[in-house]
């Protein structure tokens, strides 16, 4: 009976099979660290979903508790004219309640006034109990007021619930690929007395008489105690220029801005109310359930107090 021949194989065929299994080695290799690394970012994430849900209700009882213990109010304005191309306007304060009238109203647009945040069942964090208070050339600042604010990057402040949402709003319109800056934002209104005496002695130096140097200055300067600057909720956006309607940042701000409390505070067609020229660069910190009824029904804030306000 013949044997079997058996057959040998030669180097070359040795080599490429062991190059074969060694890839397939190397493939299964990847494919467990690809798994293993999937399992546990997907740990990560679940740990971090449930870390944010619990800060997030934490946030939403710290606004509350700020909304119904600090008022806000008005102020002036220094780089801004004040009734032809200024803001001289608006201020608010966040913890006084609407009448239980009003407080009907706006419940039906939508929007609960005078109650907490935890009582409306809101967790927004850009939720204010309190309505704005409206400070303008013919409702004049508060004695005494003086907003607590914090730097939002270079020498910029604003008010603490201010600075917290433009934060917010400033990375959201990143994501989205906008990019959105500040130009302008908290001042004294010592600071803002200082530009108006300036501004006066300038044209009073031209020969204008007292009367009219105040005249002219406060088309340029914010007459103090009239301006949204000393505030700390208002800040001027990107541009101080008319053009900025037509641009990305704009458009992105009007379908946004109310999400995060901040409203166009000086519309195109409300300077007969506002009495300030249209600024599409100046937006104010309401509070999300004031500004959603504004920006939502093309109100301004004057004609917004004036329908919803105590």
């Amino acid at each position: 009976m013949r044997k079997k021949k058996i057959r040998r194989y030669t180097r070359r065929e040795v080599r490429r099979n062991r190059i074969i299994a060694f890839c397939c080695l190397v493939v299964l290799a990847v494919l467990l660290v690809a798994l293993i690394v999937w399992g546990i970012k997907g740990l990560l994430t679940g740990s971090r979903a449930e870390e944010n849900s619990v800060s997030s209700g934490s946030d939403s009882s710290i606004f509350s508790s700020q909304a119904s213990g600090q008022v806000s109010s008005a102020g002036s304005s220094s780089h801004e004219p004040s009734s032809s191309t200024a803001d001289s306007s608006a201020g608010e304060s966040l913890s006084s309640p609407a009448s239980s009238e009003n407080s009907s109203s706006l419940a039906s647009s939508g929007v609960s006034s005078g109650s907490s945040t935890a009582a409306s069942g809101s967790s927004d964090p850009y939720y204010e109990t309190g309505m704005p208070i409206l400070v303008n050339p013919d409702s004049l600042m508060p004695d005494g007021y003086s907003p607590t604010v914090v730097s939002v990057g270079g020498n910029y402040k604003l008010e603490t619930r201010a600075a917290a949402a433009w934060a917010d709003m400033q990375t959201a319109a990143s994501k989205d690929g906008v990019s959105l800056w500040i130009i302008s934002a908290y001042r004294t209104l010592e600071r803002q007395t200082e530009l108006y005496n300036e501004k006066v002695s300038e044209y009073k130096n031209l020969g204008y008489s007292e009367e009219q140097a105040k005249i002219e200055a406060g088309k340029w300067v914010a007459v103090p105690g009239t301006s949204e600057h000393c505030l700390g909720y208002a800040a001027d956006l990107c541009s101080l220029e008319e053009s900025f309607e037509n641009s990305d940042q704009f458009a992105w701000l009007q379908k946004h801005c109310a999400e995060y409390g901040f409203i166009l505070r000086y519309p195109k067609d409300k300077v007969d109310i506002t009495k300030i020229s249209y600024e599409p660069w100046h937006y104010r910190y309401v509070g999300s359930n004031h500004a959603q009824i504004i920006m939502s029904q093309g109100l301004c804030l004057e004609e917004y107090l004036e329908q919803y306000g105590a």
